[in-house]
């Protein structure tokens, strides 16, 4: 969910655009589109991360379009060592789930698409952090000028329009139909790409937001075109989180009709969710979209936000519009939705833009090659990538990456090759070692030789990661399942002494009172950490994403239950471990852990009945988890 910055008074934009000079097309009649710079996206998963660099220094930043002003996490912040003071009073982020308080960091020297910024200022949040980005880069440095996101080719572009006037700017639709919509709301603060869909014959507000890797329909749109959590084809996928501390809900519900523009399908998937947070009253710009259009429509369209015209354009590039990681909507969705007038062309309509989008260097076919791969194209993927190692042999990334889609391929021999090739290349690259790592540990028949690699692969993050990276807890999990205790814990440890904000310590309390349950070591130090991290987490039946829907955010409060129950169950406290656990399924249901664990707490009481139909209902969740508990000395 793209996070807006929401205001109480007149904003004054903290940092003036820099000015640069723009490159001129070459002369000729009619429209020009002079290209400004255009910016590689990886795609990370479902993310478009972006790099630019902060004091000379690579950062990389995830593209946010739905938020108005560009942040920075506290920990992206701290690591580059930038100065941080208080946000302008009033000022706070706003999202999924509520909203957080902000601080501001300022650059010295920012560098994006060849344009340099001084003292660029950037909103701090106290709260959350990515693992392959700093912070969002949001509206104030993308709209200086209009932009393509053509993120299934790995690209954004930034153009000024030049004698076009009102001529269609989808320059790259010479032979393929294109729609638009007009934008509302582009005044100096407007802090949204909007636009009005029809959804089952009624209008809809959507907002075209890269920071959210999915596409939502608010419940309360839904139920105007008679969508509730109870009709006919709506699945329940559980709750997490997003900024603030709400809970929130999403289902997967289908809806007849989806128009936008010139372009309807039918028939479609959107996911459902309770995202708006609760309103303050007097507050301005905390209403939220009927619709969010995520990074699945980005990456079925090719867009041009003409703030120039305030209006979008966009065509159509193949492939299910919604919720690419949903199984029901991944089968028989290649063909191109059916178009009402979208039968417009732009022949002739620029000039001065160059027509291919081939790529001509190893990291033009790197990035195009991670796009199709978040289409789930990997054989086109993997082509794209084999292409970027040919052309730069001694550039470990490319390795990496094709890597990374080998596995999700379900090629894992051929992902270990290009790891250990990519380590070979650039031996202090974090990402490769750890990536090996955990292939080695949870797939060990791709390389049954390999258990040293696995070692000297986490001893080897250990050393490099900084002390406060977010890869120590994660760290400390596969040490753990090494038997390697003391260095599973040593991590952890690490952690918390770099993280003291409440939210933070309550994550990494969490992990370190699950290592010493699954471990049996210091329990009583285990329950001291759980509750602690209980007090500092919001007394609300906050729900733990399920297992179905590993891409919304977990609830550390569910968590923290959850591993209660579990050192209360080795402690021979089976009643204790039962009310943890119901607190955790009173919010959702699907948590698997919490089933089996309270199944065989209740075998230990002698309810046979419950305890096995808690038991069946883990297991129909999760087909490992007997041999998960089994591990860990638990058993019927």
């Amino acid at each position: 969910m793209g996070r807006s910055l929401v205001l109480t008074r007149h904003l004054v934009y903290l940092a003036a655009v820099a000015a640069f000079s723009m490159p001129t097309a070459a002369s000729a009649a009619g429209c020009q589109l002079q290209k400004l710079g255009e910016m590689p996206v990886d795609m990370q998963g479902m993310q478009p991360v972006v790099s630019t660099k902060i004091n000379g220094v690579k950062a990389r930043f995830l593209l946010d379009t739905g938020s108005f002003y560009s942040s920075m996490w506290l920990d992206g912040a701290t690591q580059y060592r930038l100065p941080i003071g208080p946000a302008p009073e009033g000022f706070y982020i706003s999202g999924m789930g509520g909203r957080a308080s902000a601080r501001v960091a300022t650059v010295k020297s920012f560098d994006f698409i060849g344009i340099h910024f001084h003292n660029a200022q950037f909103f701090v949040v106290d709260q959350g952090s990515l693992d392959n980005a700093v912070g969002l880069m949001g509206q104030n440095l993308l709209r200086i000028s209009d932009v393509e996101y053509d993120l299934a080719n790995g690209i954004v572009r930034f153009f000024r329009p030049v004698h076009c006037g009102g001529q269609p700017l989808a320059y790259w639709a010479v032979s393929t139909p294109f729609s638009f919509v007009k934008l509302r709301d582009l005044s100096e603060t407007g802090n949204h790409l909007e636009a009005t869909a029809v959804i089952d014959g009624r209008r809809m507000s959507v907002w075209f937001d890269t920071g959210s890797a999915r596409s939502f329909l608010s419940l309360d749109a839904a139920a105007r075109v008679g969508i509730t959590p109870s009709s006919h084809g709506v699945t329940f996928l559980g709750t997490g989180e997003g900024i603030g501390s709400e809970a929130v809900k999403t289902w997967s519900a289908p809806v007849a009709s989806f128009q936008l523009g010139g372009e309807k399908v039918q028939n479609a998937h959107l996911l459902m969710a309770d995202f708006e947070p609760q309103r303050r009253i007097g507050e301005v710009g905390t209403d939220f979209p009927d619709v969010i259009l995520g990074d699945d429509f980005f990456l079925s369209h090719r867009i041009y936000v003409a703030y120039s015209q305030k209006k979008l354009y966009f065509t159509y590039n193949g492939g299910p519009l919604f919720n690419l990681d949903l199984p029901q909507v991944l089968a028989g969705k290649a063909k191109p939705p059916p178009t009402v007038d979208a039968s417009v062309h732009a022949a002739g309509a620029t000039a001065g833009v160059a027509a291919s989008d081939t790529p001509t260097n190893a990291e033009g076919f790197r990035h195009r090659g991670m796009a199709y791969a978040s289409m789930h194209e990997y054989r086109r993927a993997i082509a794209d990538l084999t292409q970027a190692c040919k052309l730069a042999p001694g550039e470990g990334r490319n390795h990496y990456e094709r890597a990374l889609i080998y596995l999700r391929d379900g090629q894992a021999s051929s992902a270990l090759k290009d790891f250990s090739a990519a380590i070979r290349l650039q031996p202090d690259d974090i990402d490769a070692h750890l990536a090996r790592a955990h292939l080695l540990q949870s797939q060990p028949d791709a390389d049954p030789a390999a258990a040293v690699d696995l070692r000297s692969d986490l001893d080897a993050v250990s050393r490099l990661a900084a002390p406060g990276a977010a890869v120590r807890l994660a760290l400390g999990s596969m040490y753990r399942k090494l038997g390697n205790y003391p260095a599973a814990l040593a991590q952890i440890d690490e952690w918390l002494q770099n993280h003291p904000l409440a939210h933070d310590q309550a994550i990494g309390l969490n992990d370190r009172c699950w290592l010493r349950a699954t471990a049996n070591q210091e329990l009583r130090k285990a329950l001291r950490d759980c509750d602690r991290a209980l007090d500092l987490t919001p007394d609300a039946p906050h729900a733990q994403a399920s297992r179905i829907v590993s891409a919304l955010p977990t609830s550390t409060r569910l968590d923290a239950l959850d591993s209660r129950g579990l050192v209360y169950l080795r402690l021979g406290r089976p009643r204790a471990a039962i009310s943890d656990y119901d607190s955790a399924l009173d919010a959702n249901p699907n948590i698997a852990d919490s089933l089996y664990g309270r199944g065989l707490a209740e075998m230990r009481l002698g309810r046979k009945a419950r305890a096995r139909k808690d038991l069946a209902a883990a297991e129909q969740l999760d087909s490992g988890i007997v041999r998960y508990f089994t591990d860990i000395g638990l058993t019927r």
